[in-house]
């Protein structure tokens, strides 16, 4: 239910109430509180589906093992609509109205980013699975957040790092106009600077996040005629493009490389082309691994449905942040803090630590190229996907280090 633009959704009592109705409950002692900055609305409406769905399997899984050190968990999720200022209003009223322990990030990085600012103010921990600002970790690090998603720098470097050892010397690139595509875009071009000088970015062409007509940036992307086009668009705005892009007979030309997550794969259906090279953050079709398995079973059998990338890192934040709760013997921002850094932990992705230096998850992308498989019948996975491990890609601690105190 909504009011003011804020949304109610404990999981635990399953009860739906209507903010400043009623005076807020004070908080069982036996129970811990987690404050979601969900961007539910809008376009991120989609991504918000899987998080929640992914963090109420988690909690009912927590609780009916007897919670975190005998306390059960809760959500409490308040809708930032994609805008900042909104999101670090819901940040400020999960902490002080609702007595929310910790805090889970939002969608939309740009949201992250002033969220991630409340979190300090107020000394709460705040994990990020989907936005994933690569300033998270450097010139707006603060201690009491960290990162399950692999962000900006690891994916753009990442697929740059791939995309060298490809025949393509010409390059043009699209992207939304914040902070999620504007520091993918330097990282892929810095990186791609370095592995293959000879390489050139014809063509950088920027839009407004939530663009629906992508017809009169189409041709200029190709007028320059590219060998391949590396895309920051994602999710609905991805899809969009792809449909827009095809009568155009952009990937006749030009093969065109971006983040190919489930959802996306879902709502383009059979309009995706084959043979297109992406990547993913966790294509759980792609991921061998014992806890992978097992949570996909749960899943289908909750949801009826595979779990897309966002399900999964939500849950996977929700095992580090537990795991260092019970490290700590305490739900103390200060001493969980301590715990989390170096912390190793169960991922579905596999086993992962935690990098004491930026709280940044050792967490990388998965490179594939798009194919029809009988498995799914409706849409393209990828095929012959590898995983481009974070340790390849993040940066050096020593100029974590010089960002984080403004010395590069």
């Amino acid at each position: 239910m909504k009011r003011n633009g804020m949304l109610v959704v404990p999981a635990v009592f399953c009860l739906l109430f209507t903010v400043g109705a009623t005076p807020t409950p004070v908080p069982a002692a036996d129970t811990i509180r987690l404050g979601f900055v969900a961007d539910v609305s809008g376009i991120g409406a989609t991504f918000y589906k899987g998080q929640k769905a992914g963090i109420d399997l988690f909690i009912e899984e927590c609780n009916a093992a007897g919670g975190v050190n005998g306390k059960k968990l809760e959500v409490i999720v308040r809708d930032a609509a994609l805008k900042p200022d909104i999101g670090a209003n819901m940040a400020r009223e999960l902490i002080l109205s609702e007595k929310c322990d910790f805090l889970i990030g939002p969608t939309s990085s740009a949201v992250a980013l002033a969220a991630t600012k409340v979190a300090k103010e107020y000394k709460k921990i705040i994990y990020f699975h989907t936005s994933n600002s690569e300033e998270l970790t450097t010139t707006n690090f603060q201690p009491y957040m960290f990162q399950v998603v692999p962000h900006t720098g690891i994916e753009g470097r990442g697929i740059a790092q791939f995309l060298s050892k490809k025949p393509y010397t010409k390059y043009g690139y699209i992207g939304p106009d914040y902070a999620y595509g504007r520091d993918q875009f330097k990282a892929f071009k810095d990186e791609m600077a370095k592995l293959k000088p000879e390489a050139q970015i014809l063509e950088d062409v920027w839009v407004k996040v939530g663009e629906t007509n992508y017809s009169p940036y189409i041709p200029t992307l190709m007028v320059k005629s590219p060998e391949a086009v590396f895309s920051s668009l994602w999710g609905g705005g991805l899809s969009t493009f792809i449909k827009q892009a095809k009568p155009y007979g952009l990937f006749g030309k030009a093969t065109l490389c971006s983040l190919f997550d489930l959802d996306m794969l879902r709502v383009t259906g059979k309009d995706m082309p084959e043979g297109l090279l992406g990547y993913a953050r966790c294509p759980f079709y792609a991921v061998d691994t014992p806890e992978m398995k097992s949570f996909v079973k749960k899943y289908r059998d909750k949801y009826k449905e595979d779990p897309p990338d966002w399900a999964i890192m939500a849950y996977d934040g929700l095992v580090a942040l537990t795991d260092a709760i019970k490290k700590a013997g305490s739900t103390d921002s200060d001493k969980v803090v301590k715990a989390l850094e170096g912390l190793k932990f169960k991922s579905l992705r596999g086993e992962r630590y935690i990098r004491p230096e930026d709280h940044m998850a050792n967490v990388g992308i998965y490179v594939g190229v798009t194919t029809k498989d009988p498995k799914f019948k409706d849409f393209l996975i990828m095929k012959d996907v590898v995983e481009v491990p974070a340790e390849k890609t993040w940066l050096p601690v020593d100029e974590v280090k010089k960002l984080q105190s403004g010395k590069m």
